[in-house]
């Protein structure tokens, strides 16, 4: 499983803020919801959230298409540690695939930190990530990432948006041309 990683995301770990930007000309972000507004309030927003977590799914990956589900847990210790009880619920069959040394990677943490990052195989359709969706629309959940089996693309949903690494910046410049009305109007894309 996973195992074109370092072709497609090479000497980088599956950190999304490290991904976009390792690979700037691959990245794109696109916003939940009108305005740039962080966090729904009403099943009306949900549902924008929703629907445009699946469309740009959908753009990556054809409905019955496999992908791969990342997860991660926390710890002060290399020895992995259980997903919390929201994600162990939506993916009970998710293995450890690798733990990342954060203290090594990020200078933001002074003591020993480890993320433990899992991974499901899904078929993927829309809808399915739903219920995962909502989670880190309401900020219970962070750091998963949905990517293609042979790691060609990776969508990271976040609490008010989504960072998509495509295959190409090619593949990245079409999907801003289909939904240019949910990028940033910063320079930076942020």
């Amino acid at each position: 499983m996973l195992t074109d990683w370092q072709r497609w995301f090479p000497d980088c770990e599956p950190v999304a803020h490290h991904l976009r930007v390792a690979f700037p000309d691959r990245w794109t972000r696109f916003h939940s919801l009108p305005g740039s507004k962080r966090y729904p309030e009403d099943e009306a927003e949900y549902a924008t959230v929703l629907e445009r977590f699946n469309r740009i799914l959908g753009e990556l990956a054809r409905p019955g298409q496999g992908v791969i589900l990342l997860s991660t847990s926390y710890s002060e210790s290399p020895e992995p540690v259980d997903l919390q009880p929201e994600l162990q619920a939506l993916d009970p069959g998710a293995v450890l695939w690798r733990t990342v040394a954060m203290h090594d990677v990020e200078d933001d943490f002074a003591a020993p930190f480890y993320w433990h990052v899992f991974a499901s195989g899904r078929e993927w359709r829309p809808g399915v990530f739903d219920p995962l969706v909502r989670l880190v629309a309401d900020d219970v959940v962070a750091n998963v990432m949905i990517v293609s089996p042979d790691c060609r693309w990776l969508l990271h949903p976040y609490d008010g948006g989504m960072d998509v690494i495509a295959e190409s910046p090619e593949a990245r410049d079409r999907l801003k041309a289909s939904y240019s009305e949910w990028l940033s109007a910063r320079p930076d894309g942020l």
